[in-house]
């Protein structure tokens, strides 16, 4: 009779949540605003939007276009595609859909659109985030100021880095370096192709801005750093202004370093850098890629000497392969949240074709590099070890 009593209790029970679900589901929270909405337009009708991602469940984004400042939209853009790269094929390996924070498109038409963008779950969408208005021409439209500058310095090297502003695509930036602040007139003055780079700094202490520039014109500078060198900064970056984002050090230098290190002590070697999980017999290759390795183990320790917000890329669960991490990735968390299981996240991948096709024996694994990919949705995860 225990026993037939414990059942029919295990029934009621059952019936009971299944009778909520429709209920909790209906109630699911909605997530929140997308925040720090930037754009870059460039010559033509291209243009990329970014911005920072909901808090909450989220499932894709809604981008809304509207003719006027917070008048309805008359096109609104869900981002729906898939991790697989292909937009087609939804659960590919179980993988969530590619719910990264941007978005680019080409031959906009010419004219004044006022975006936002929305969270969006299965039962709920969010409030919009920052209304930005975007103006499309024929022509280039001068750049904005660069955003976020900021550094990081070990001894004498230094790290520097910052975001494009919203405006025209810049198609150079000047690095303007002075002894006093806010020279108009700085004495330095270095032309670069990208948003970050890592310099050698004399003895000293300097004033240290960006400015933009392309076809029509330059931008105003960039907030101004105070660099002292030898210094060493905060072993993790500080956080950002509540729902922005710090741009992304470039570490490929330290990468390439570290890794031809990492290949001297063997960790390269197939056994290391690519290693089987036991009984995983549906999917090796995959299986391989999301254990952790002693070669990511030691780019990742390296690293964080730099920066503390180094860590791992935490993939989402395959179908049939409980996934830890990637195996051949990095991350970094550029958000102001906390880091674990946070989406405010860059990729880079540090082994190249790693793991691709049929491997045998214990040879050297080809392929470090450093590439950085924003087509994924990632997570940061320290993976236990800190």
């Amino acid at each position: 009779m225990r026993q037939v009593r414990l059942l029919t209790m295990a029934a009621v029970a059952l019936a009971l949540v299944t009778i909520g679900m429709p209920g909790l589901l209906a109630r699911q929270v909605a997530p929140g605003a997308p925040t720090n909405l930037a754009f870059t337009v460039s010559p033509g009708g291209g243009l990329t939007l970014q911005w920072t991602h909901s808090t909450g469940t989220f499932t894709h984004y809604i981008i809304e276009a509207a003719p006027g400042p917070g008048a309805p939209a008359f096109l609104r853009v869900p981002t729906s595609a898939y991790a697989n790269g292909s937009g087609t094929t939804p659960g590919y390996y179980g993988q969530l859909p590619d719910l990264v924070a941007s978005f680019s498109a080409t031959g906009i038409g010419q004219g004044d659109y006022y975006v936002r963008i929305l969270g969006a779950n299965g039962a709920a969408e969010s409030g919009p985030s920052n209304e930005i208005r975007l103006p499309v021409r024929a022509g280039c439209f001068p750049p904005a100021a660069p955003t976020n500058f900021t550094q990081i310095v070990r001894g004498t090297t230094g790290f520097l880095m910052w975001n494009p502003g919203s405006g025209g695509a810049a198609t150079a930036y000047i690095v303007r370096a002075s002894f006093g602040p806010n020279d108009p007139n700085p004495p330095v003055q270095i032309p670069l192709g990208t948003t970050a780079f890592t310099l050698a700094i004399p003895a000293g202490t300097f004033y240290v801005n960006i400015v933009a520039v392309n076809g029509c014109g330059s931008s105003a500078p960039s907030n101004e750093l105070v660099i002292t060198s030898p210094a060493q900064t905060p072993a993790r970056t500080p956080d950002p202004p509540a729902g922005q984002r710090l741009p992304q050090p470039d570490v490929s230098g330290l990468v390439q370093q570290w890794g031809a290190e990492a290949a001297a002590q063997g960790l390269l070697q197939t056994s290391s850098s690519c290693p089987q999980r036991p009984g995983s017999f549906f999917d090796p290759i995959e299986a391989r890629k999301t254990i952790p390795n002693p070669f990511i183990n030691y780019i990742v320790d390296r690293l964080r000497s730099i920066d503390q917000r180094f860590g791992y890329n935490g993939k989402p669960t395959r179908a049939w392969v409980p996934a830890i991490i990637a195996g051949d990735e990095i991350a970094y968390h550029y958000g102001s949240d906390a880091p674990e299981g946070s989406p405010n996240t860059y990729a880079v991948d540090v082994l190249l074709a790693h793991c691709s096709g049929a491997i045998s024996g214990d040879r050297p694994r080809e392929g470090v590099g450093y590439r950085p990919f924003y087509g994924e949705f990632v997570r940061w995860t320290g993976a236990g070890r800190f």
